[in-house]
């Protein structure tokens, strides 16, 4: 079992900002583990440009981050391919952009397999414990080549099973499509 970490890929030059503020309270709430579309209220969203460059000479890719590493927004090809595979552990929730529906995916699927005893943190001077550097996992709680986030940290997780061939999975889809935007980061294995 390999367990990856999403991570924004360093070549794209688009993430994504809400330009409500209000609203980006409320996409940190997406870490509760639960199901978001009966009560989905989309945040207005544009493409970072705080530091002024061309945004028109870079590529769009097709998975971003929006404000935080547990927010990833999904564009319309993305979404078609990815769908139907991922319902059971995450939705995707319509987010209007210059003339197109780009989806938020909200990861529900909420899995207790941190080894808080095994895994490496920050320590301050003082003492106080800070977030998570490298995570372990107990294997037998993890999901079967699935998206997961674990209740205290809000990144999301792949975890990936050798044994299982099955190609109709995230990572397959994103590596096979050349989908642009994260990498797959491994930060756990056994």
């Amino acid at each position: 079992m390999v367990v990856y970490s999403l991570h924004p890929d360093k070549i794209n030059k688009k993430v994504f900002v809400m330009t409500d503020n209000y609203k980006l309270q409320k996409i940190r709430d997406f870490d509760t583990g639960e199901k978001k579309a009966g009560n989905w209220n989309p945040p207005g969203i544009e493409w970072f440009d705080g530091d002024g460059r061309n945004l028109e000479k870079y590529k769009d890719p097709d998975i971003s981050y929006i404000s935080h590493r547990g927010s990833l927004i999904i564009s319309p090809r993305t979404h078609d391919l990815i769908d139907s595979m991922i319902n059971d552990v995450a939705e995707l929730l319509p987010l209007p952009f210059n003339d197109e529906t780009w989806y938020l995916l909200n990861v529900f699927n909420q899995v207790d397999a941190l080894d808080k005893e095994n895994s490496r943190y920050k320590i301050y001077s003082t003492g106080k414990v800070g977030w998570l550097i490298k995570p372990a996992f107990f294997a037998e709680k993890l999901p079967r080549n699935k998206l997961f986030k674990t209740p205290l940290y809000p990144a999301i997780y792949y975890s990936e099973d050798h044994s299982d061939n099955n190609k109709n999975n995230f990572k397959k889809i994103v590596e096979e499509n050349n989908l642009f935007g994260i990498k797959f980061v491994k930060v756990w294995e056994s």
